[in-house]
């Protein structure tokens, strides 16, 4: 179903800012400045197939007595015309949609890639529009999840970033894990980043760092937290 401009201009009025606002291949457990604008306004990114955006990235780490830090570089290829702006659009599945609103998950997306926490800080950046893009984030019934991440065997339970879609599985949406220690917005934020961060840098799983220190967001959490906290941030 695709956003309308009427449920994007809500959403954005519910977060109340207006701001100018690739795929990986591996789902969560088997899956920027974020520029937003109101929805009138002319797109000024060129479109690209998701095929053409690299599954890969730079990291380099660095360890101390306390601590290790990783850092992402974002591919130079993500720069569209000298700007890093990756168009994407929002959906919710047609079954679901009497479980939540359209408005309320564009809202909640929205709020997460504009925070800097989010790949924003790795200097990322994402333009909402109302159909297409580059990916479609989409909470999907299991069922419907598995198809989008074919052939990636997500088995009803886990989500994607494959095909164009950012494909998240309702079940995880509504209610996360029965193991899942946290709340849910921590999971959900959590699941955006992670499946942004196999689509549009090809970043690939990471493990706890330690007992007692929070969860890398490529951490697969879903799963489990191996003695982490769970996170929701790229840099928490």
């Amino acid at each position: 179903m695709p956003v309308t401009t009427r449920s994007i201009a809500q959403a954005l009025a519910i977060l109340g800012f207006v701001a100018a606002s690739g795929c990986g291949s591996t789902s969560d457990d088997v899956a920027v400045p974020v520029t937003t604008e109101a929805a009138t306004a002319p797109t000024t990114v060129t479109e690209a197939p998701a095929t053409t955006v690299p599954a890969t990235s730079t990291t380099t780490t660095s360890t101390t007595a306390s601590a290790s830090t990783t850092t992402t570089t974002l591919p130079s290829t993500l720069d569209i015309d000298g700007s890093p702006l990756i168009e994407f659009s929002v959906e919710v599945d047609d079954a679901l949609t009497d479980q939540f609103s359209q408005a309320e998950l564009v809202a909640f997306v929205v709020e997460t890639l504009s925070d800097e926490r989010s790949w924003i800080g790795r200097g990322a950046g994402f333009r909402l529009v109302d159909d297409g893009g580059l990916f479609t984030i989409i909470v999907a019934t299991p069922t419907r999840t598995d198809q989008l991440c074919w052939p990636l065997q997500t088995n009803g339970r886990f989500s994607c970033a494959r095909n164009g879609w950012v494909a998240i599985n309702s079940d995880r949406w509504l209610g996360a894990t029965n193991s899942w220690p946290a709340d849910l917005e921590t999971y959900r934020r959590y699941v955006i980043n992670h499946e942004i961060g196999h689509y549009i840098l090809g970043a690939g799983h990471a493990t706890c760092p330690d007992v007692g220190r929070r969860a890398p967001v490529m951490m697969q959490q879903t799963k489990g937290l191996g003695g982490c906290i769970a996170n929701g941030w790229v840099d928490p």
